[in-house]
């Protein structure tokens, strides 16, 4: 069961999420905000399991948010929920923690796959955003030197990762199981010393800005 927070000052939108995943099996509601600071005095807690959050709130943003709640309980999973396809703004959020970034225009059983795929170590990406992340990453092939004990299988794993792909599509490119899929990640995480998809994908972007 997953728990879930939506934290969505548009009333309209708000609403909508509220009953479409009130109403779903494998998720139960946890809190709904309107604000980050609402959320933040008052529903923030380590039984949280996954955070829904508006990129553009009043007061503080959910860039910030993001930021916040990755530090005080590192094991929230976050996806911003936002209109804005601006590149900075991906990669911002990106950098703060969030395991995702969906446009406001993705069909509600889209955003639950999504969110489920987050839940199983995935990143959740609309596919205009997922471009915008390849297009970033796209002459960025080449490993760091310090990189040298990565096997040929983990750096396969590394530029699917680099790609926006989940567990499963990685397995289906690779011809290898799931299991074998999650297997090479957690390798990859103790060699690299990162924790996350996205401190993987920092990790690489800092090594080519």
């Amino acid at each position: 069961m997953v728990k879930l927070a939506i934290i969505e000052d548009t009333p309209m939108v708000k609403d909508i999420l509220t009953a479409y995943f009130d109403d779903q099996p494998g998720f139960e509601l946890a809190s709904v905000a309107e604000s980050a600071e609402e959320f933040l005095k008052f529903h923030l807690h380590k039984g949280i399991d996954l955070v829904l959050c508006d990129i553009g709130l009043p007061g503080k943003s959910g860039t910030e948010v993001a930021w916040i709640i990755k530090r005080k309980f590192p094991h929230i999973r976050v996806v911003m929920f936002t209109v804005f396809e601006d590149k900075d703004k991906i990669f911002e959020s990106l950098k703060a923690g969030a395991s995702g970034y969906l446009l406001k225009k993705t069909p509600l059983p889209q955003i639950k796959s999504a969110l489920l795929d987050v839940m199983n170590d995935g990143a959740a990406m609309s596919p205009s955003i997922a471009l915008k992340v390849i297009e970033y990453f796209k002459n960025s092939t080449k490993i760091k030197d310090s990189d040298d004990n990565l096997t040929p299988r983990e750096v396969e794993v590394i530029e699917q990762i680099k790609q926006g792909v989940n567990n499963k599509e990685i397995g289906e490119n690779l011809f290898i199981t799931v299991d074998t899929v999650k297997y090479h990640i957690r390798k990859i995480y103790e060699k690299l010393q990162v924790r996350s998809r996205v401190e993987l994908l920092n990790y690489y972007q800092g090594a080519y800005e």
